[in-house]
């Protein structure tokens, strides 16, 4: 009985239909990008020397070291989750009255008026600044104008003359060291982002009647003034002041 012939495969294609799906998987494929904190540094600029002197009740110092042990103001903090407790008592203790006796930021009230004078008292900066051709100054005092216009919006949104406002020096000053596991700087942040969240989530329940998740999310969607306001107001009234800092030893 005669053999039959096994016929053969063409396997020229084989190659190009190999680069073909290796392109659409290239082109289709999306790659996960690392979770970080991003800080946007200053650039610097010539202004008159300053008193930048910072009172030991506007700091709220949250140390971690190689061992990562955490530290909140000398104080050994064994739970990292009361870290936000004590966030909440940093900003509220002097919330309502200010108390010179304990060891916690003041506040002080702007006004509608105090805005009109600082805006108008940067009017003149910055026109001076242009014709000096200072361009690193009048880009600050532009900033500036900018920053007290918002704030005169946000006190009118607030529905009275006056708001009172956390010390301007007031922040959270963050400090690790290099073999402080990413995990415990990470905490830290997260800690801070959940008390000033309940901070605002209240206030923006309380005078908006709505939550300040929902608000936010609305804002990044659409560009409505009004809701811009509104968010803006929260921080004004709950600012995110955060440093970090590098250890000395």
């Amino acid at each position: 009985m005669a053999k039959r012939d096994i016929p053969e495969i063409n396997a020229g294609s084989m190659a190009d239909i190999a680069f073909l799906l290796l392109l659409f998987f290239l082109v289709t494929t999306t790659m996960d990008k690392d979770q970080a904190y991003i800080r946007s540094i200053p650039k610097k600029i010539d202004l008159p020397p300053m008193d930048n002197k910072v009172q030991e009740r506007d700091i709220l110092a949250i140390k971690a070291n190689n061992q990562n042990q955490l530290m909140v103001r000398n104080s050994i903090f064994r739970d990292p989750d009361k870290i936000s407790d004590f966030i909440l008592k940093f900003y509220q203790t002097n919330e309502k009255n200010n108390d010179v006796a304990n060891n916690f930021p003041m506040y002080s009230t702007t006004s509608i008026s105090l805005c009109d004078q600082n805006m108008a008292l940067l009017e003149n900066q910055l026109e001076e600044a242009e014709q000096k051709g200072a361009t690193d100054q009048a880009k600050f005092f532009q900033s500036s104008y900018e920053e007290w216009n918002k704030k005169k919006r946000a006190i009118q949104l607030y529905g009275k003359s006056e708001i009172r406002e956390l010390s301007v020096q007031a922040h959270i000053r963050i400090e690790v060291q290099q073999g402080t596991a990413y995990s415990i700087f990470a905490q830290i942040h997260n800690e801070i982002e959940e008390a000033l969240f309940e901070l605002r989530e209240k206030e923006c329940n309380r005078l908006f009647s709505e939550q300040y998740s929902i608000l936010k999310r609305r804002t990044a969607q659409d560009s409505d003034p009004k809701d811009k306001d509104k968010l803006a107001l929260l921080e004004i009234l709950y600012p995110a002041r955060i440093i970090e800092v590098t250890p000395k030893n």
